[in-house]
C-alpha cells in the first residue's frame, strides 16, 4: 500500500458506519411465525429485520405479510452488450440457457438484442452446514463458511483450523492484497474474488466540413457500421458539420469518487458485531460528484439505513451500489464517468463524516470492491 494511502487508512480506521444491505429477497409470514424466528432462519439480526421493514411494533406481524430479508441475494438483471449470446451470459452467472429463457419468456433463445434487460435467476447452491462459524449462501460459488479474526491470528493460522482451506483462498475471497487482517473482522473461507476491468468508453467528435463517415471511422479505428449504430445514423452519406458523434474508445473503469480516503475495511463489525461491513467506505467532502464506474443502467432508492442510494447494473455484468449520498444525479442509461449522485451522510450515517459506501456484486454475490479500487488507483 502506498505510504500516503496508508496514512489515510489510519486516519479513517476508527470511523465505522453501519452497513446497508441493498440486496434482498422477500419472505411471506405464515401462521405461528415470530420476527425472532424469521431473523434466525435467515441469519440476520432482529434489529436489521425491523429496520428493513419499518416495523414499529415487532410483536405485531400477521400471516400473509411480506417482509424484506436484508442481505440475501435474489435474482439479478443483466443488460445485453454487443457480441453476447444467451449461452455466454448463462456461463458468466453459473446459470443455464433454459432457465434464463424461461425466466424472460424468450420464444427463441438465439434472438436477444443489445440493451435488452434479462432476468438471471439466482443460483441455488446448498448451505454451509451447522456451526457457529458458518452461514447460509444462495450461490454454489460460496459455501457461506466464515471466520471472525481473533487477536494474533494470521491468514495461515486461520486456514490451518479448517480442512481444505488455504490462506490464498481466504485472501482471494476477501480481497486481501497484502496479508494484513484486523481483529474482529469476518472473513469468508472460500468464494470468488473479482477485479472489475470496466466497459468500453466513448469520446466525442465534432464533425468538420468535408468529413465523411468512412474517413472518421478509419481515423479512429472503428467500423462505419459501428458509428452508424452508436449514433442512430440511417444514411452514412448524410452527416452534418457541427454535429457531435459518439466514438467508442478503449476499456475504462472510472473511480466512483476522486480524492477519497479509504482502506480495506471489508468485513469490519457493525451493529455491535451482529453484522459485518460488505463494501468499502470512501471518505471525501460532502457534495463531491459520484460517477458511474462503468456504463449501464442506474436506478435510485431511498432508505432509512442507506439514505440516498444508487444501484448501477453495469454493462460489464456487475451490480454496483453506493449509499449515503446527499443528492441524486443522472439515472436510466448512463455512460462511464457520468455523474449519478453527490457524496453525503444520509440514512444512518448522519453522525459520521461524509462518505460513499461502495459495494460490488459479482454473479449475484457481494464481493470486496477494494481490489478494483486499488487496481484503478482510486
Amino acid at each position: 500500500m502506498p505510504r500516503f494511502r496508508r496514512s489515510k487508512a489510519f486516519a479513517v480506521f476508527m470511523v465505522l458506519v453501519l452497513f446497508c444491505a441493498l440486496t434482498s429477497v422477500d419472505y411471506t409470514v405464515v401462521r405461528g411465525d415470530t420476527l425472532g424466528e424469521i431473523a434466525r432462519e435467515h441469519d440476520v439480526s432482529l434489529s436489521e429485520l425491523i429496520e428493513a421493514n419499518d416495523i414499529s411494533n415487532p410483536n405485531l406481524i400477521y400471516p400473509g405479510q411480506v417482509l424484506v430479508i436484508p442481505g440475501e441475494t435474489g435474482d439479478i438483471i443483466h443488460v445485453v452488450t454487443r457480441g453476447e449470446t444467451l449461452s455466454k451470459i448463462a456461463a458468466a452467472y453459473g446459470s443455464s440457457v433454459s432457465s434464463i429463457a424461461a425466466a424472460n419468456s424468450l420464444p427463441n433463445p438465439d434472438l436477444i438484442r443489445i440493451g435488452q434487460e434479462l432476468l438471471v435467476p439466482a443460483a441455488s447452491g446448498s448451505g454451509s452446514g451447522g456451526g457457529s462459524k458458518s452461514g447460509g449462501s444462495s450461490s454454489s460459488l460460496r459455501s457461506g463458511k466464515y471466520h471472525v479474526v481473533e487477536r494474533g491470528e494470521s491468514l495461515q493460522s486461520i486456514a490451518n483450523q479448517y480442512s481444505g482451506v488455504s490462506a490464498d483462498a481466504i485472501a482471494k475471497a476477501n480481497g486481501i492484497l497484502n496479508g494484513l487482517i484486523y481483529t474482529g473482522t469476518k472473513l469468508f473461507l472460500d468464494g470468488p474474488g473479482y477485479t472489475a476491468k470496466g466497459t468500453k468508453g466513448e469520446i466525442s467528435y465534432t464533425i468538420q466540413r468535408g468529413d465523411r463517415l468512412a474517413d472518421i471511422a478509419h481515423d479512429f479505428g472503428v467500423s462505419v457500421s459501428t458509428l452508424m449504430s452508436l449514433n442512430n445514423i440511417s444514411d452514412p452519406n448524410l452527416i452534418r458539420s457541427g454535429s457531435t458523434l459518439r466514438i467508442p474508445s478503449g476499456t475504462a473503469w472510472i473511480c466512483p469518487v476522486e480524492g477519497a480516503s479509504f482502506f480495506n475495511d471489508w468485513g469490519f463489525p457493525r451493529g455491535g458485531g451482529t453484522r459485518y461491513h460488505e463494501g468499502n467506505d470512501l471518505f471525501v467532502a460532502s457534495g463531491t460528484p459520484v460517477r458511474a464506474p462503468v456504463s449501464g443502467r442506474v436506478e435510485f432508492v431511498t432508505g432509512s439505513i442507506g439514505g440516498l442510494q444508487f444501484r448501477l447494473y453495469g454493462d460489464d455484468g456487475i451490480k454496483y451500489i453506493g449509499s449515503h449520498m446527499s443528492a441524486f444525479g443522472k439515472d436510466g442509461k448512463v455512460r462511464a464517468g457520468d455523474v449519478i449522485g453527490y457524496v453525503g451522510n444520509t440514512g444512518n450515517a448522519s453522525a459520521t463524516r461524509p462518505h460513499l459506501h461502495f459495494g460490488l456484486y459479482y454473479k449475484g454475490l457481494v464481493v470486496n470492491p477494494y481490489p478494483t479500487l486499488d487496481a484503478h488507483n482510486c
